[in-house]
């Protein structure tokens, strides 16, 4: 990624076009880091991740994080992505959350760990990313002012 912008900015860059581009720069331009896949694929699976993020209305998260896209490659099991919020400030406290697309380790579709919960187990599932969609805008103020309190 050539640099750190909000959400909201992602989400201006993505609406004028900026990646829609299968060029590896242009892919790596909207966030991804690391990936296992073909170069090709990474425009792809942006677009199945884009109306989470597209999604996102909360102030709080639009405003205090950029993103990051990992394509995971587990030992056993197929290719899965997740998109990381990391705060812009640089220092995590709590407030780092991830959400997983289709992790072959998970139950749900779309799965949200959060720093402030440890990691350990998932904070929530589902199967329709309307409804992480949903969470995300109805905790992501909780998960900012809160981050490092492990509170819900």
């Amino acid at each position: 990624m050539e640099e750190r912008i909000s959400i909201r900015e992602w989400q201006k860059r993505y609406k004028a076009g900026d990646y829609n581009d299968r060029e590896r720069s242009v892919q790596c331009n909207a966030g991804w880091y690391d990936w296992f896949c073909v170069d090709d694929a990474l425009l792809r699976r942006l677009k199945t991740l884009a109306p989470l993020i597209m999604g996102i209305t909360e102030p709080a998260v639009l405003d205090n994080y950029y993103l990051w896209l990992k394509n995971n490659c587990p030992v056993k099991g197929p290719l899965y992505d997740d998109v990381r919020f990391e705060p812009l400030i640089g220092e995590r406290e709590g407030r780092y959350f991830i959400v997983q697309h289709k992790s072959p380790w998970e139950i749900h579709n779309w799965t949200i760990y959060t720093e402030r919960r440890g990691f350990d187990e998932p904070e929530y599932g589902c199967q329709n990313v309307r409804d992480m969609v949903r969470y995300i805008n109805e905790v992501g103020e909780s998960i900012w002012t809160k981050g490092g309190s492990h509170e819900a």
